[in-house]
């Protein structure tokens, strides 16, 4: 009887872990079976309320037109790379958690939902295939009839057609990364996903060669634009405009490689060869070396700097946190105080100055903001640990220096403050300087703003304005004006004359009060030149011009002044 007790004890002891292990471990497996139900479920009403949503942009866009048209269309774009995208997270999901009974009900729905949307996937690319080729067309339409028609307008057609065509074929991009990766869902739940992938692979492998292809076009262009600045001055106007246009080529470049690279990772998830798209992005970039094609050095090298990367962090976050913190509240308190004195020196101008001109208003406005601000970021040094001292010292030398180097732009300076202390124009006037004419936009102490009747936006520097004659048009209310007419010899000079007179004395823009008077101007060899001098408002000056010239010429031709000459 003591031998059977004992025996019973060892077993209770022996077994009553495994017991405790089972208890515990069944309840937590049961907890993670019903929070990745909840998750599963939450994901598909995601989808339901993407779909629905889809549905509702399809509805509303068959009724609209022009802008609200194309805002939806984009938006329906939008949502559904969305939904493609969440669809192909729900999948996953499902196909990652072990078989267990909730699983299975769900295979069902991934299956029709997969389906559903690798169709939607073809005929959206049936539609922007076709969008393409109209627009192809359209494009080689409008250059065949280019010089035909006015070439400027005609040109910023194509460019919005060319923008239009980048813009569908970069869709098509999302839709192959979609199809790839709902063809493989697909496969991975038991369908057959021939078609899917076939239609992949082929799509994704032509986009890949059309990108080549424009990285191989714009380095043409760009070997052209290199030949080109060879010959050419750096700062001439020449030199500035291709160098503009090689950086906006090497833009491209670039644009057409992280392109082509998401091309190169979906032929990847295909299982396809990419080495030539690989050299061809390499190319483009022009920035790995050959040490680091090897994978297992680049592997090697990016789990080095991670690991130093996080080895400096766990030394350095608490100070760069605190530091970081420091720094935003000195500029944010710099700048809502520089806010503060821009505005109470301004109303102190309006108020104790009225008759200071513009410019100079807004030259102490903006550099007592200014002040404050650079008050604010030598503080922020100081309590980084920046010795001010030798730094204040440090620039004074640099300033010397670069002083010295940058006399152009010390002249440009110093004719700002000549401008601002003799004030031949303020910020409004219209002038004529340097060969240029337009109304005086904005003004700093080193370059003046200035806008054409043309609405050319245009920066002068001071220095070039200083050193020229400076016509201020709208510095008086009244200006006068001499229109020049011409006529040949044998013309009747008093009906000329006549016509003039009654022109000048009808016209709304000239002034009736003021003299006004037409002459003979002189005598040429088989013509005469006539003069009509009169008053009008500095404001009318483009108008009276334009008006009397017009009227003027519609009277010589009523009365045969010019015809049969």
């Amino acid at each position: 009887m003591l031998g059977n007790t004992r025996r019973f004890i060892v077993f209770i002891f022996v077994c009553l872990p495994v017991f405790a292990f089972a208890l515990e471990s069944l309840p937590a497996d049961a907890e993670d079976a019903k929070s990745a139900a909840k998750q599963l479920k939450q994901t598909l009403s995601e989808i339901a309320d993407y779909r629905e949503l889809i549905e509702q942009i399809e509805s509303e866009q068959k009724d609209a037109f022009g802008f609200q048209k194309r805002a939806l269309g984009k938006q329906r774009l939008n949502t559904l790379t969305r939904y493609r995208n969440l669809l192909q997270q729900y999948i996953e999901d499902i196909t990652a958690i072990e078989e267990q009974a909730f699983v299975k009900k769900h295979y069902a729905k991934a299956i029709n939902l997969v389906e559903k949307a690798l169709q939607e996937i073809y005929d959206d690319l049936a539609l922007s295939d076709k969008a393409i080729d109209d627009l192809e067309q359209s494009i080689a339409d409008a250059r065949k009839n280019i010089f035909s028609l006015n070439e400027a307008p005609a040109k910023d057609r194509i460019a919005q057609m060319l923008w239009k065509l980048n813009l569908i074929r970069r869709y098509q991009e999302d839709v192959f990364h979609a199809l790839v990766y709902l063809s493989l869902s697909a496969e991975s739940l038991g369908l057959n996903a021939d078609k899917s992938l076939a239609l992949a692979e082929q799509r994704v492998r032509k986009q890949a060669d059309t990108l080549s292809g424009f990285i191989g076009l714009n380095e043409d262009k760009l070997l052209q634009l290199e030949k080109k600045k060879a010959v050419v001055r750096t700062e001439s106007d020449t030199g500035k405009a291709l160098i503009s246009q090689s950086a906006l080529v090497n833009l491209e470049i670039q644009e057409y490689a992280n392109r082509l690279q998401h091309m190169v990772t979906l032929l990847n998830e295909l299982g396809l060869s990419t080495a030539l798209y690989k050299k061809t992005v390499i190319q483009a970039r022009d920035s790995l070396s050959k040490e680091v094609l090897d994978g297992q050095v680049f592997s090697h090298l990016v789990t080095e700097w991670w690991l130093d990367f996080k080895k400096w962090m766990r030394r350095q976050a608490p100070s760069l946190i605190g530091s970081a913190i420091t720094l935003i509240g000195i500029f944010v308190v710099a700048y809502l105080l520089s806010k503060l004195v821009r505005r109470i020196v301004s109303i102190s101008l309006h108020r104790s100055r009225p008759s200071m001109s513009e410019l100079a208003r807004s030259f102490l406005i903006v550099s007592s903001g200014r002040l404050i601000i650079l008050l604010g970021i030598i503080y922020a040094l100081a309590q980084l640990g920046v010795q001010i001292g030798p730094l204040l010292a440090g620039l004074g030398i640099m300033g010397f220096v670069i002083g010295f180097a940058l006399q152009e732009t010390l002249a440009n300076f110093a004719s700002g403050l000549m401008i601002l202390i003799y004030r031949p124009y303020d910020i409004g006037d219209k002038i004529r300087v340097a060969g240029l004419e337009g109304r005086v936009k904005e003004m700093t102490l080193v370059t003046t703003t200035i806008f054409t009747s043309a609405n050319h936006h245009l920066t002068v520097p001071n220095n070039t304005i200083w050193k020229d004659i400076i016509q201020n048009i709208t510095s008086q209310p009244h200006v006068r004006m001499d229109l020049f007419f011409t006529a040949p010899f044998a013309s009747d000079s008093k009906a000329i004359l006549s016509a003039i007179d009654d022109e000048l004395n009808q016209n709304k823009v000239v002034e009736q009060d003021r003299d006004k008077h037409a002459r003979v101007y002189e005598l040429g060899e088989s013509e005469v030149k006539y003069i009509a001098r009169f008053w009008v408002s500095s404001d009318d000056i483009d108008e009276a011009k334009w008006s009397i010239s017009e009227a003027v010429k519609q009277r010589f031709d009523n009365i045969g002044i010019g015809k049969g000459s």
